[in-house]
């Protein structure tokens, strides 16, 4: 099963797929990441594991305007103080850091750990907030707006 988290970085210190994965080594040298065809696209493996995919899109890119859009439309009319934040978000993303993540069976917490140390590390270190397919967008605090779509 194939579940996407994305991280709306709002920074101007521009990350690659090598800088977000040498965030995830540094954090644990048991992270490995695996380049694949696409430049802007790495495999994440734990212990030999595979357990998903980073892809960064920055401003500029083809796909970057359609998602930055697909989460504005979703996101609606901003009108309470959490939603301005997270329009306010969209508009001002550099980059998305698109992590696809993989399991077997129904339970994914496995899967999901083994990517919170990404996040901790960005929204310490970087501006931005994380989306997560059929949940809504994140602050470091916790839920900013609950909205349950995919795209």
């Amino acid at each position: 099963m194939g579940y996407f988290m994305r991280f709306l970085l709002c920074d101007p210190r521009i990350m690659d797929v090598n800088a977000v994965g040498a965030v995830l080594v540094a954090i644990d040298p048991r992270y490995s990441i695996r380049p694949t065809d696409l430049d802007t696209l790495v495999e994440v493996y734990y212990d030999d594991t595979l357990y998903g995919q980073i892809e960064v899109d920055t401003r500029g890119d083809e796909m970057f305007p359609d998602d930055i859009n697909a989460f504005t439309e979703m996101l609606g009319q901003a009108k309470t103080t959490q939603e301005i934040i997270v329009a306010d978000s969209l508009k001002a993303a550099t980059q998305i850091i698109a992590v696809e993540m993989f399991w077997e069976g129904t339970n994914g917490e496995a899967t999901f750990e083994k990517f919170d140390p990404l996040w901790d590390w960005l929204f310490t270190n970087r501006k931005g907030i994380l989306q997560a397919d059929t949940e809504g967008f994140y602050d470091a605090e916790g839920l900013l707006v609950e909205r349950k779509f995919m795209i």
